[in-house]
């Protein structure tokens, strides 16, 4: 009996060894917990541990109260930006910068300085109220107004990429967007001219029109190539837009 009694003393010593290793491994889990949770940048308490890479600086510095709004005074605009223009303002600059382009194809003897700046400061503006324009006259006068009206985008679209190329070819600078512009507003002597022979029914008289129209296009050309190209080229750059707008009178005295 005292055999069993001291194996049953021994297996109790046991238990209570194991309950208090239990016990310090728990007490020792809690406090790597709770270290890490203070070591934690998310942790509710305490200073987050961050790199001090002058991040934190700069932000403080950022929100620091005072600094982060400008009155409107301090705020700076660059020269030539046109953000804090009125729409009023915006558009009288763009009606301004058509009649200046409009005024070189009306009278084509401008300084090559007019025609530069006209060429660097295009606009597709008025080249689309011209164009449109033209298209809806012509497409008015013919048996099929569809047609007509798709044939003048078509023409111009097609004779802006191929003046392009050609003035690229002559070894001038141009871009697609410029071509547009320059195309856009030489048409507008053709627009005149149209809209003279619209109520004519002469068809000599609408012939000396048109041929008249061509012709002003044409000369109201050459300052803008001009500027594109040599002066010895200039008149191998205009002969495509003078054959466009041929087509065009074309398509206006056939109807």
């Amino acid at each position: 009996g005292s055999a069993s009694e001291r194996e049953r003393e021994r297996e109790r010593e046991r238990r209570r060894e194991r309950e208090r290793e239990r016990e310090t491994s728990s007490e020792e889990g809690g406090e790597e917990r709770m270290q890490s949770n203070t070591d934690s940048p998310f942790a509710s308490g305490g200073t987050p541990v961050v790199p001090d890479d002058g991040t934190v600086q700069m932000f403080t510095e950022e929100a620091e109260p005072g600094t982060s709004e400008l009155s409107a005074g301090q705020r700076t605009v660059p020269a030539g930006s046109t953000l804090n223009e009125s729409v009023w303002q915006t558009l009288k600059r763009d009606l301004l910068q058509i009649a200046l382009n409009l005024r070189i194809v009306l009278v084509p003897v401008s300084k090559q300085t007019t025609a530069v700046r006209a060429l660097r400061e295009w606009d597709l503006w008025g080249p689309m109220i011209f164009s449109i324009s033209l298209a809806l006259l012509l497409s008015h006068q013919s048996d099929s107004p569809a047609k007509a009206f798709s044939i003048v985008f078509c023409v111009l679209t097609v004779g802006a990429a191929v003046l392009t190329l050609n003035v690229i070819l002559l070894g001038g600078k141009i871009v697609f967007l410029q071509a547009c512009s320059l195309l856009g507003y030489c048409t507008f002597p053709l627009l005149v001219a149209a809209m003279l022979t619209f109520y004519q029914s002469m068809k000599v008289v609408k012939l000396l029109v048109m041929l008249l129209g061509v012709a002003w296009a044409s000369w109201a050309a050459v300052p803008f190539v001009s500027a594109s190209v040599s002066p010895k080229r200039k008149m191998l750059a205009v002969y495509p837009l003078m054959m466009m707008y041929l087509f065009l009178s074309w398509v206006a005295l056939t109807g």
